[in-house]
């Protein structure tokens, strides 16, 4: 699938536009990454004030950004916004905590269970573990205390 070039760039202006607000010079990298159109804003003077408390900024940056776009062309794929690789460091992390988890299971042949986390992070630690051997993953419980059981196949 292509990006739409035109959109591609009207969606860089408008978040370009965000930062020039804010008296941030930012730089914006782009690329399709993660099942989506990953940009990520680098050199921010303050950058976590526009990640937030747990990313909640940079996930309505996200939101508003992924809005504007689907507006201009409705097949535009999924932005993932970024602030300096914070997403893409949490990802990582959370493969590792997935992995971890799955070799627990193995050595102790009973379930574990993760700490509660977002849709997101969840989706991440099951499709991390989707081809994993002999390993099955599922969630339980009510947002917000919802988290992934990571145990052995029957």
């Amino acid at each position: 699938m292509t990006v739409n070039s035109m959109v591609e760039n009207k969606v860089k202006e408008f978040l370009s536009k965000i930062f020039l607000y804010a008296n941030e010079s930012a730089m914006l990298k782009s690329a399709r990454r993660y099942g989506g159109y990953y940009i990520n804003v680098e050199h921010l003077e303050n950058p976590g004030i526009f990640i937030g408390r747990d990313g909640a900024v940079l996930r309505s940056l996200q939101y508003i950004l992924n809005v504007y776009a689907h507006r201009l062309d409705k097949s535009f794929p999924v932005i993932i916004l970024d602030i300096n690789g914070y997403k893409a460091k949490q990802y990582e992390i959370l493969k590792t905590i997935a992995l971890n988890a799955a070799l627990r299971a193995k050595r102790l042949k009973e379930p574990v269970e993760l700490k509660p986390m977002s849709a997101a992070a969840r989706r991440i630690v099951h499709m991390t573990l989707k081809n994993y051997p002999n390993i099955w993953t599922h969630s339980v419980g009510r947002e917000p205390r919802r988290r992934v059981i990571v145990d052995l196949k029957k």
